[in-house]
């Protein structure tokens, strides 16, 4: 391998680490993640679920009796394992050199938007966080902002009172006291900065307030991962953390990169996998559509 087009390239791992992220999926505010193997093709994982009347606790006692015992069954969540590759090429002449860490940033960027997309509207049967069909994941019916009166404090009110239901729900659900709340839509995000007469805080803030007894990260999904020529309005979705799990494939990468000597070009593959949003139990999502008057 001449030494001419080899000397400027970098190993692989030198041009990972040293990649400009200047996209990062907001998919990935989800703590709790898992990476599945390429090879299995479609996964089929086993859940239990607990369900009353059926194991019954070995030990009991007088303060105990009341208790019901404790079913286990049995559910089946699949997930379609698959990877997307990408070739990026580039001709070198001897003696030359080349900076390819800034092709690595550009074809990343895109990759990691489309990864973000995927995740919030689904792909290849996968359930997402947006667009989900899995049983334990809770769409409420849809909310209405009213119009404004007098100076507009009663939409505050109406969003601080949605957002208040909604964290009664999580107790009832799950009790999880550690959440990410997504916010999307371009109506809501615009609604989220608003601030009536007489006000010092804006509708974001109400909102944070209702949920003050929690650890919260709150979240605006961007257009560029939720377009809004989806049509999918706008809404707020509040994820248990302990309770949901993003599978994939493999997050945007470079793979592999090197020298064709005698051909004279640099080249680098890239790996972007699929992915799943996977709920562990019933609203451990809920999705609270919004409308405005």
């Amino acid at each position: 391998m001449p030494n001419d087009i080899r000397q400027p390239i970098k190993t692989t791992e030198e041009y990972a680490e040293a990649v400009a992220v200047t996209y990062i999926p907001q998919i990935l505010a989800l703590p709790k993640r898992e990476r599945k193997s390429l090879d299995s093709g479609k996964i089929i994982s086993n859940e239990l679920t607990i369900e009353v009347n059926s194991v019954v606790p070995t030990f009991l006692t007088n303060e105990l009796t009341e208790m019901n015992a404790a079913k286990v069954i049995s559910k089946s969540k699949s997930f379609n394992a698959y990877a997307k590759a990408l070739t990026f090429r580039l001709k070198m002449n001897p003696g030359s050199s080349v900076n390819a860490q800034k092709f690595h940033d550009q074809i990343l960027r895109p990759l990691s938007i489309g990864f973000d997309n995927k995740s919030m509207i689904g792909e290849g049967g996968n359930n997402a966080l947006v667009v989900s069909s899995d049983a334990n994941y809770v769409t409420n019916a849809s909310e209405e902002i009213p119009a404004v009166t007098d100076n507009g404090f009663n939409q505050i009110q109406k969003i601080k009172q949605i957002a208040m239901n909604i964290k009664l729900a999580v107790n009832s659900f799950t009790s999880s006291d550690n959440l990410t709340v997504y916010f999307y839509g371009t109506e809501l995000l615009a609604f989220l900065g608003a601030i009536t007469d007489g006000q010092d805080n804006d509708a974001a803030y109400h909102i944070r307030q209702a949920f003050d007894e929690k650890t919260v990260n709150f979240v605006q999904i961007s257009t560029l991962a939720l377009p809004t020529s989806l049509g999918l309005g706008s809404g707020m979705i509040v994820v248990s953390n302990d309770l949901v799990t993003l599978e994939h494939c493999g997050l945007p990468e470079i793979l592999r990169d090197g020298v064709n000597g005698e051909k004279g070009y640099y080249y680098a593959n890239y790996l972007v996998g699929s992915m799943q949003v996977v709920v562990e139990e019933l609203g451990a999502i809920i999705k609270q559509p919004i409308t405005f008057a």
